[in-house]
């Protein structure tokens, strides 16, 4: 039974020790990490008041106005929750749900939202490759000034992001940033000396055992 518990924990090591990158992480804020240096910032449009159905490499399922704070959208949040409380912004009255399509290679995309509505909402954000989900992010962002940021890395490219307000209203979003962060993996030394090390505990933790 011992044998048994220890092999279970040596194979659970291992998997901690795979690279750090794999699957889908989240980044709290703008400042967290390498977000910021790691992408480019397409921001929020020009705030003319016009409407655009692409972004940089973002396209919208809806057209969105560009608008700006604090003069045609009131409020937003405030440093260290949001990289500006004063961003010019994309939004479309009347629709709770907008997808982002993404033309280009990246794995790390992020967008700061508040809602139309004052008032604390939920909102989601499902982030694809193709059609399969890579994660959802969930959060509860303020529309008085209280904006927070979406954004996520993933092992895998993301090719959209589906936004929506789960209250049924509308939202701006802003500072738009996508880019590429390369995975890094441990060295094949450091692989082969933890499985090496490993397996000593193994032989020895058997050695006790059997006297």
């Amino acid at each position: 039974m011992r044998l048994v518990k220890l092999t279970t924990l040596i194979a659970l090591c291992l998997v901690l020790s795979l690279p750090a990158f794999a699957g889908f992480t989240t980044f709290g804020q703008p400042g967290q990490g390498n977000y910021e240096s790691s992408t480019t910032n397409y921001g929020g449009g020009d705030g003319s008041g016009g409407f655009i159905t692409s972004l940089g490499p973002f396209g919208f399922s809806n057209p969105q106005s560009e608008n700006f704070v604090p003069g045609t959208w009131a409020t937003w949040g405030s440093p260290p929750a949001t990289e500006s409380s004063t961003p010019n912004i994309l939004w479309n009255a009347g629709f709770s749900t907008l997808t982002l399509t993404l033309t280009g290679n990246f794995n790390v995309v992020g967008f700061e939202l508040e809602p139309d509505n004052f008032a604390v909402e939920e909102v989601t954000a499902q982030y694809f490759n193709g059609g399969t989900l890579l994660g959802t992010i969930d959060l509860f962002p303020n529309g008085s000034s209280g904006a927070l940021l979406f954004a996520a890395q993933s092992s895998s490219d993301i090719t959209s992001v589906v936004i929506t307000d789960l209250a049924g209203g509308d939202f701006a979003i802003a500072q738009l940033r996508a880019g590429l962060i390369q995975p890094t993996t441990p060295e094949p030394g450091t692989m082969i000396l933890l499985g090496t090390g490993l397996l000593g505990a193994l032989g020895v933790m058997r050695r006790k055992m059997n006297l």
